[in-house]
C-alpha cells in the first residue's frame, strides 16, 4: 500500500496565496503588489518511495547546506532557513528590478511523515540544487 505524504495546513495556505499573488500580476501586472520578506515562501518537493526507503527533494536551488535547517518533531519533518535574492552583483544593484520570480528570504515546509518513516534515521544531502532527504522505513 502507497502512503502519500500530507503537508501542514500552512503549506496549503501558502500555496493559494501564491496562485492569488499570480493571478493578481496577470490580471493587473507584475509589479501590481511588492515582495515582502516578512510573507516567506514554501520550496517545490517531489516525493519518491521504494519498498526501504521515502525521499523527499526540495528545489533550494542558490543556496548552501549550511543555510537550511531540517528537524523532525511530533511525526513531521520541518525544512527552513533563508534564500538569499538570486542574481545580485554589483552591475545588478544599479538597475531596477523589472520582474522577479525566483523567491528568497525566509522559507518553511512542514511535512507529516507516514507512520512507518524511521525518523531517527534521516540521511540528506544537497547537491545541483536540490536537498536530498532519504527517509528509511520502519523493519
Amino acid at each position: 500500500m502507497r502512503v502519500a505524504f500530507q503537508a501542514a495546513h500552512e503549506d496549503k495556505f501558502s500555496s493559494m496565496a501564491k496562485q492569488m499573488g499570480r493571478w493578481v500580476d496577470q490580471v493587473l501586472g507584475p509589479g501590481f503588489r511588492s515582495y515582502s520578506l516578512d510573507e516567506g515562501w514554501t520550496p517545490a518537493i517531489n516525493v519518491c518511495e521504494s519498498d526501504s526507503h521515502y525521499c523527499i527533494i526540495a528545489d533550494l536551488a542558490g543556496m548552501n547546506a549550511e543555510e537550511m535547517n531540517l528537524r523532525t518533531q511530533g511525526g513531521k519533518l520541518t525544512i527552513s532557513g533563508h534564500r538569499p535574492v538570486a542574481g545580485i552583483s554589483e552591475q545588478c544593484r544599479k538597475m531596477q528590478m523589472g520582474h522577479m520570480e525566483i523567491d528568497h528570504g525566509p522559507f518553511c515546509r512542514t511535512i507529516e511523515l507516514p507512520r512507518d518513516a524511521d525518523a531517527d534515521r534521516i540521511d540528506a544531502t544537497y547537491r545541483s540544487g536540490y536537498l536530498w532527504i532519504m527517509i528509511p522505513k520502519k523493519t
